[in-house]
C-alpha cells in the first residue's frame, strides 16, 4: 500500500462562500458516513431529511463532476454510498460531510463529535496536515462542518508559526540608486550624463517571497469562503501581519516551485494545505463565491499512517523494547529480469527491527466479517503477506483492521523457506484495533494506547508467547 498521499491526495475543487457553519442534519449540510448507502430524490431545493438526501439536478450534475476527478462516492439512479474517503463537499451553496465509520451503525449519528474529534486526532499525529493539537474544547464539532474546522485550525496554528518565526530570504534585485549597494552593473554605467545614478545589482532579505505570498494569498481566499467569525479573524490577522509581502495570485506550478531547507522546514505542511486549497481552483482577488468544493481524505492511507506514526513514537511502550520501526521501508524487490535488474519494491505498512527485519505488519482499511470462516480477509491480502514473509525471514507477520462491530482475532500459518534453505512456519495474525475511543480525552487515548500495545506486542520474539486464536492453527496454501 502506498502511503506517500501526503496532501496530494487530498481532493480540491471550489468553495461557495455563502454556506452557514452548522452541519446537523438541516437545509443546507448533510451528515453521511462511509459504506453506508443513502437515498437521493431530485428536488427543487437541496435539504437532508429524515436519512434522504433532496438534491436539484444541478447540485447533482456538479457531484458527478467532482466524484469524475476521483470517486468518491457510488451514484447510483436513486442512491449515494460515500466510498473510502472522508471529509467534506459542498455543491451549489448545499455541504455533504462525510465521516468514517469507527461506531456500529445505530451509534454513529449519536457520536458525530467524537467522530470528528477523532479524524483531526489522526491527522495530527501523522503530520500531513498543520494540525499540531487539537482542543476540543474550542471547537463546537457538533455545529462546525469540517471544511471550517480544518481551516480554523489551519489558521490558528499558522498565526503562532508566523509570529514566531516569519520567513525571510535575499531576493535579487537591480535598481538604479545614488549609493553603491552589491554590484556595479557597468553594461548599464555608460551614460556620461547620469554618472551620478549607479546602476546595481544586490540581494535583499525581504519577507516578499515566494511562501510568503503562498500563504498569504491562501488566508486571503480563505477569509471569502469561510463563515465562522473567529476563522475569518485568524486569517485577517495573518494577512496583516504580512502587509509587507504583495497579494497577488499564485499558481500551482509556482507552488512546486518552492524548495524547504533546515531554515523553512517548519512551514512545509502549511504550504502543503495551501496547495491542495488552490488545486483545481477557480477562486480569484475578484471571485466572492463560486460552485462547489471539496477536501477530501483517503481513509486507507490515514489508518496506516496513523497505525504507524503512533508505534514509532515509542517502541519500547509497544514491544517491550526500542525496536526500530520503520514505516514504508523497502524490504527488497519482487522480480529481476534476464540482466538481473531488479523491479518492483515490496514495500509493507510497517516494519520492525533493523537489520534484522523480526516482523512486518500490514493495515487494511476493511470491515472484516466474522460470519465468514476467514472473518473476510482476502486471498490477495494473504499472497501479499506472504511475499514479505518469504522476502524478509520475519518471524511473524500481522494484518490489522479497524474495528468496528466486535472483536475479531484470527491467526493463520505460512510454511515458508528461508534464504538457507529451512523451512519455518510463520504465523499470521489478523487483529483489529478500535478507532471509536476517544482519541482527545487522555482516558481514550491512554485506552487506545494500551488496546494497540496488547496486539503488537506479540509479534516479538521474547515477549509474550504467540498462542492461536479463533478455530486454532489453520494451514493455507498459497
Amino acid at each position: 500500500m502506498n502511503s506517500s498521499w501526503r496532501l496530494k491526495d487530498l481532493q480540491t475543487g471550489t468553495v461557495n462562500r455563502k454556506v452557514p457553519k452548522q452541519m446537523s442534519e438541516t437545509r443546507s449540510a448533510a451528515t453521511l458516513f462511509e459504506y453506508q448507502r443513502y437515498l437521493y430524490v431530485s428536488s427543487k431545493t437541496d435539504s437532508f431529511r429524515g436519512g434522504t438526501l433532496f438534491l436539484t439536478d444541478r447540485t447533482i450534475g456538479l457531484l458527478e463532476c467532482l466524484n469524475s476527478k476521483r470517486p468518491f462516492l457510488e451514484i447510483g439512479r436513486n442512491s449515494i454510498k460515500p466510498l473510502n474517503y472522508v471529509g467534506v463537499v459542498r455543491a451549489n451553496g448545499f455541504t455533504i460531510q462525510i465521516f468514517p465509520k469507527l461506531f456500529a451503525q445505530e451509534s454513529c449519528r449519536e457520536q458525530r463529535a467524537t467522530v470528528a474529534g477523532n479524524l483531526l486526532k489522526m491527522l495530527s499525529c501523522t503530520g500531513n496536515v498543520p494540525i499540531t493539537e487539537v482542543d476540543p474544547a474550542g471547537l463546537d464539532l457538533r455545529k462546525m462542518d469540517l471544511f471550517e474546522v480544518f481551516i480554523h485550525l489551519f489558521a490558528k496554528n499558522l498565526l503562532i508559526t508566523i509570529k514566531n518565526s516569519l520567513k525571510r530570504e535575499y531576493i535579487r534585485n537591480s535598481d538604479e540608486l545614488r549609493v553603491i549597494r552589491g554590484r556595479i552593473d557597468f553594461r548599464r554605467h555608460t551614460n556620461p550624463a547620469r554618472m551620478h545614478i549607479i546602476p546595481c545589482r544586490y540581494h535583499e532579505l525581504s519577507v516578499d517571497n515566494l511562501l510568503n505570498r503562498t500563504l498569504k494569498y491562501t488566508c486571503y481566499l480563505m477569509s471569502k469562503t469561510v463563515s465562522d467569525f473567529t476563522t475569518i479573524r485568524l486569517l485577517r490577522s495573518i494577512v496583516n501581519l504580512l502587509d509587507p509581502v504583495a497579494l497577488a495570485p499564485v499558481s500551482v506550478a509556482e507552488i512546486d516551485r518552492i524548495a524547504f531547507s533546515r531554515l523553512n522546514r517548519i512551514f512545509e505542511p502549511y504550504i502543503r494545505m495551501c496547495r491542495i486549497f488552490l488545486s483545481n481552483s477557480s477562486l480569484t482577488l475578484q471571485a466572492s463565491e463560486v460552485e462547489s468544493f471539496s477536501l477530501l481524505i483517503p481513509m486507507e492511507r490515514l489508518f496506516e499512517e496513523f497505525i504507524g506514526a503512533v508505534l514509532a513514537e515509542n517502541p519500547a511502550y509497544f514491544f517491550g523494547r526500542n525496536v526500530p520501526v520503520r514505516p514504508q521501508a523497502v524490504v527488497g524487490r519482487l522480480a529481476r529480469d534476464a540482466n538481473g535488474a531488479e523491479f518492483f519494491n515490496m514495500r509493507p505498512d510497517i516494519v520492525i527491527g533493523a537489520p534484522q527485519i523480526e516482523a512486518v505488519i500490514d493495515t487494511k482499511y476493511k470491515q472484516l466479517d466474522p460470519g465468514d470462516r476467514k472473518l473476510g480477509v482476502s486471498q490477495a491480502d494473504l499472497y501479499q503477506m506472504y511475499a514479505y514473509a518469504a522476502k524478509t525471514n520475519a518471524g511473524r507477520c500481522m494484518l490489522l483492521y479497524p474495528e468496528v462491530l466486535l472483536e475479531q482475532k484470527r491467526d493463520f500459518i505460512f510454511s515458508v523457506r528461508s534464504t538457507e534453505g529451512v523451512d519455518a512456519n510463520v504465523p499470521l495474525m489478523i487483529r483489529a484495533v478500535r478507532l471509536s475511543h476517544d482519541l482527545n480525552r487522555r482516558e481514550g487515548w491512554k485506552a487506545f494506547r494500551s488496546e494497540l500495545q496488547g496486539l503488537v506486542k506479540p509479534l516479538i520474539a521474547g515477549q509474550e508467547p504467540w498462542t492461536t486464536m479463533g478455530q486454532g492453527r489453520v494451514g493455507v496454501e498459497i
